[in-house]
């Protein structure tokens, strides 16, 4: 079976993390830089999960913790603890993410790295969590900065074309356009005042 790679939007939604380790820690700080309000259930908080804004809950998971909840992480080191809050996940039909068996769940965590807007992800279908952490490394030194710089600045640029190019194949090439050759190529000849320009051709 192939996963099939999206990106959930989870923002102004509940979501818990049970466990209040390293792992719970990331996958908590992920979900606050996505917008979500998160809650962590567990009995013993690392102090990097104490650093970041979530509700914290000091105490063991009991049943009714995952009320409401859009997104579970389960993320302790006791079985039995992960198999009754993925029940409870499961019952409440929240998605759930299970540290300690990917394949249970119904959402994996990529190795991921943000620059800027921008987010490179890596997935190996559960061959190698080091193999993806080595390879998301490689991939953020060898990215060009410019792309970063290129898709912040061509931002608020896309609203404009969508808001008032109506025929889709025209507003498709615009959109191409926007960050094509000729887009990269005037930022790193012109800098970003010439992106800017380039971009503002390309509105009505």
């Amino acid at each position: 079976m192939h996963d099939f790679p999206i990106m959930l939007n989870v923002r102004g939604r509940r979501c818990v993390v049970v466990g209040g380790g390293r792992v719970a820690s990331r996958r908590a700080t992920s979900l606050i830089a996505a917008g979500a309000n998160v809650t962590v259930v567990a009995p013993d908080l690392d102090a990097s999960v104490r650093a970041i804004e979530v509700q914290c809950i000091a105490r063991p998971y009991q049943r009714g913790d995952l009320k409401g909840a859009f997104l579970v992480v389960v993320a302790t080191d006791d079985e039995n603890v992960n198999d009754a809050a993925a029940q409870e996940a499961r019952e409440e039909g929240a998605l759930l993410n299970r540290s300690d068996d990917s394949t249970a769940g119904d959402v994996t965590v990529p190795a991921h790295a943000r620059h800027g807007c921008l987010t490179l992800c890596v997935h190996t279908s559960g061959v190698s969590a080091t193999a993806a952490a080595a390879i998301r490394r490689d991939l953020s030194r060898a990215l060009d900065k410019d792309w970063v710089r290129l898709l912040d600045v061509v931002s608020p640029y896309r609203s404009r074309i969508c808001d008032t190019i109506e025929d889709p194949s025209t507003r498709r090439q615009r959109l191409t356009d926007m960050v094509g050759k000729e887009a990269m190529r005037a930022l790193k000849t012109g800098g970003e005042e010439a992106l800017r320009a380039h971009c503002d051709q390309l509105c009505p």
